[in-house]
């Protein structure tokens, strides 16, 4: 299955610590047997920056169309993000929100996150998202777009 991998990229205070973040998600993806996308590997705000708001767009929303869950950091506000989490609610995708014990989340953000069926997890240390991830993905069933979500993803 495909999993999306949402976070703060543009707005991150440390762009850097992000991407190792999400890359380290990605890995725990993998070796659970799914397919996950970065969104920060093809429209990264400085490797690609050159990039069209538009094409970025494109890009994120046909992945994230395409998926079977998303799992969203919830470390840093992020305008995207949000957009992510709507989209989801919106179309029925499984999310799994992720951030340290310590962080304010949005209550907006939590609360469309759980509106949507999604879940929520604080943790103290990287091993308590991993275990976390495993056990979301293992949880999951292959998605079946309905007919207007196949309809945008091909946009």
């Amino acid at each position: 299955m495909r999993v999306y991998i949402s976070g703060a990229l543009k707005g991150s205070r440390d762009l850097v610590a992000a991407r190792k973040l999400y890359e380290r998600a990605a890995l725990a993806v993998s070796q659970a047997g799914h397919e996950p996308y970065i969104p920060h590997a093809g429209t990264d705000p400085k490797r690609a920056a050159k990039l069209a708001p538009e094409a970025v767009y494109d890009s994120d929303m046909k992945a994230i169309h395409r998926s079977d869950a998303v799992l969203a950091f919830l470390n840093e506000p992020s305008l995207g993000v949000g957009a992510e989490l709507g989209i989801c609610t919106r179309e029925s995708i499984p999310v799994l929100g992720l951030c340290a014990a310590q962080t304010d989340v949005s209550r907006f953000a939590i609360g469309c996150l759980l509106a949507g069926n999604g879940r929520m997890i604080r943790y103290r240390a990287w091993a308590q998202a991993e275990q976390a991830i495993a056990g979301f993905l293992a949880a999951l069933q292959p998605r079946q777009p309905d007919r207007d979500s196949r309809v945008r993803a091909e946009l």
